[in-house]
Order: C-alpha cells, then sequence, then structure tokens
C-alpha cells in the first residue's frame, strides 16, 4: 500500500481535535459535491488517466506528481475490469490550524444513530477544509479500496492525496479473515492468530491515517490473543530474536502476512534485521530463518501458501527470499 505524500512527516503526539462532518449531516449540495468529484478522480485513476489526476490535484501534489502518477498506472493495471463507486465521504475542517504546524491533526467522526466513530489523526496537517472519500472498485477480478484526501480551494475541491490497496487475499476479505483468527485463537494457536488478525486489519482499514471503533476492536482482540514474544510489539529497535540450528540467532522485525500480487495466495512475511548478508549467502540464510520459525511455532505451516523473507541491513538493499511452503523442511 502506497501512503500519501503529503502524509510522509513522522507521526507526533496528538494536537487539538478538528471538527468532522459526515455524509449523514452534510447538506445535499456538499455531499453531491464531494460523491461528484471523488467519482470523477476515481474513473480517471481507472482509466489510467494520469494527465486527468494531475490537473484535478492541488498545486503541491501536482508540483511533485511522479510518484501519484506511478500510483495511478499501477492501480489501473489492477481495477480496469473493475466498476467503481463511492461509498463513504467525509468533511474535516482544519482550518483554524496553524501554518507549518509539525502537531496531528485529529478528527473524530461520530456515525449517525450508533455510538461508534471513525477517527483520522493526519500529521502536520496544513490549515484548510478537506475532504476524504472512499471509493470501491468491485465487480471483476478483484476488488480493492482507492482513498482520497481533498481539500477545498476557492470553492473547488482537488486532490491531496490517494492511496489504495487490495480488499481481499487469497480469495477472502479482511472479515473473513477475522473469523478465521478468533478460530485459531480460541484453539490456543496465537502465532497463526496473530497474523491473521494483523491482515484483516490491514484489508478492513481504509488509509493508514484512519480507524474506527471496529478496528480498534480488532487490535484488542490482536493483543488479547498475542503470543508472550509479541506482547508489546517489536521492531528494529527490539526485534524478537529466536534460535535455530547449530545455534544461529534470527532477529525478527515484522511478523504478518500478506497477499499475493495475483490475489490467489496467502503469503506469511518475515523481515529480519541482519549484519553481513551477501548475495551469495542470502537465500540459505534466509531459509534457515524461515525453517526456525515454523520448526518453533509449527501451527504457521497451516493456512499459508508460502513465506516470504527479508532481510535487512544498514546501507544494503533489502535481500528478500521467496518459499513455497513444500520447499521448507
Amino acid at each position: 500500500m502506497v501512503t500519501l505524500a503529503m502524509m510522509a512527516v513522522l507521526m507526533t503526539p496528538a494536537a487539538r481535535a478538528q471538527s468532522c462532518t459526515t455524509q449523514a449531516k452534510m447538506s445535499a449540495e456538499d455531499y453531491a459535491a464531494l460523491n461528484e468529484f471523488a467519482l470523477g478522480v476515481a474513473s480517471a485513476v481507472k482509466a489510467g488517466d494520469t494527465a486527468r489526476v494531475e490537473t484535478l490535484s492541488a498545486p503541491d501534489l501536482a508540483g511533485n506528481f511522479a510518484p501519484t502518477g506511478f500510483l495511478v498506472r499501477s492501480t489501473a493495471d489492477k481495477i480496469g475490469r473493475e466498476t467503481v463507486r463511492v461509498t463513504q465521504v467525509y468533511e474535516l475542517d482544519a482550518t483554524k490550524r496553524m501554518a507549518n504546524d509539525p502537531s496531528m491533526a485529529e478528527f473524530s467522526c461520530l456515525l449517525t444513530g450508533t455510538t461508534s466513530e471513525t477517527d483520522f489523526a493526519i500529521p502536520a496537517l496544513p490549515p484548510g477544509f478537506y475532504g476524504f472519500a472512499m471509493v470501491e472498485a468491485s465487480g471483476g477480478t478483484r476488488p480493492w479500496l482507492l482513498a482520497f484526501v481533498l481539500r477545498r480551494d476557492a470553492g473547488m475541491w482537488k486532490l491531496a492525496g490517494f492511496s489504495a490497496h487490495a480488499r481481499t487475499a487469497a480469495g477472502h476479505d479482511g472479515l473473513w479473515l477475522w473469523t478465521k483468527a478468533r478460530e485459531r485463537a480460541a484453539a490456543k494457536e496465537n502465532w497463526a492468530a496473530w497474523v491473521l488478525f494483523g491482515e484483516a486489519y490491514e484489508l478492513l482499514r481504509p488509509a493508514s491515517f484512519m480507524t474506527s471503533t471496529n478496528l480498534d476492536k480488532l487490535l484488542a482482540e490482536q493483543k488479547a490473543a498475542a503470543p508472550p514474544e509479541l506482547a508489546d510489539g517489536i521492531g528494529r529497535e527490539n526485534p524478537m530474536v529466536l534460535k535455530g540450528a547449530g545455534g544461529a540467532e534470527y532477529r525478527f522485525t515484522t511478523i504478518g502476512a500478506e497477499g499475493s500480487d495475483d490475489g490467489q495466495r496467502l503469503n506469511l512475511m518475515l523481515h529480519m534485521k541482519v549484519d553481513g548478508l551477501t548475495d551469495a549467502t542470502a537465500k540459505t540464510f534466509n531459509t534457515a530463518a524461515a525453517k526456525a520459525m515454523l520448526d518453533a511455532h509449527k501451527e504457521l505451516r497451516q493456512g499459508f501458501d508460502g513465506v516470504w523473507v527479508i532481510s535487512e541491513q544498514e546501507g544494503s538493499r533489502p535481500f528478500a527470499t521467496e518459499l513455497k511452503m513444500a520447499e521448507i523442511p
């Protein structure tokens, strides 16, 4: 999934909340304008019309359009046979923010007739009046979600940010994977449950800066089912160390899942922090690391088609190894 160019700043502690208007509370005119603009951008993305998308973009995005243009073309390859429709829009009022404010712009959107809410947390958002639109692309080979951040300038909407991701992995959506994660947790297969909860979250979350009451519930279930080694999180600064054959140590920084590019398979994804790896030794090392993980947690052999191992060392490109499950003894 590609993050928004305008959201590249690292997240900072939460700042004062801004105001949000859900589509149920918008005026008919505001809803129609936002919906029509989002659908127009989505149609241009589907057609791979980068020139049109650039024309519809705000000046700061258009001024550095190459990354967005690449995303438009790659997304068009995925959704060319799909039908696009706008499923949700929001208005986000950040007009009272100060210029160059690095803090988080927070928006809490209470959904009409429920106790649920959708929340946005966008770092370093410039002052302005924004919209957020979710566009589903479905009906063809594989459903995708397009997420647009829009900004209103001089009474006209402009594209301010764009991300996109598949809605399914191995032919299943996030709700299906959430159910499977619960089943694995109930069976005390907590490693598999952790991975499936994480993939369900990625499929269901519309954008990296957005969450909801429902998604918070999913994360709470994942945390409750977490193996002790993962309960406090892992990362580059606090990797999980696993010993393999001969006393070799493997430092895992993330353990998750990801659907294959064709949407037909679900692979286990292992990222490691390494030192001194070379092209000649990478595949052997990565394969041994995958085996160590699967030997230690045999439940991970079930429900995954293969394993991707990505070893990262400072000052070097990552060493990636793709393995079918049957290739790992």
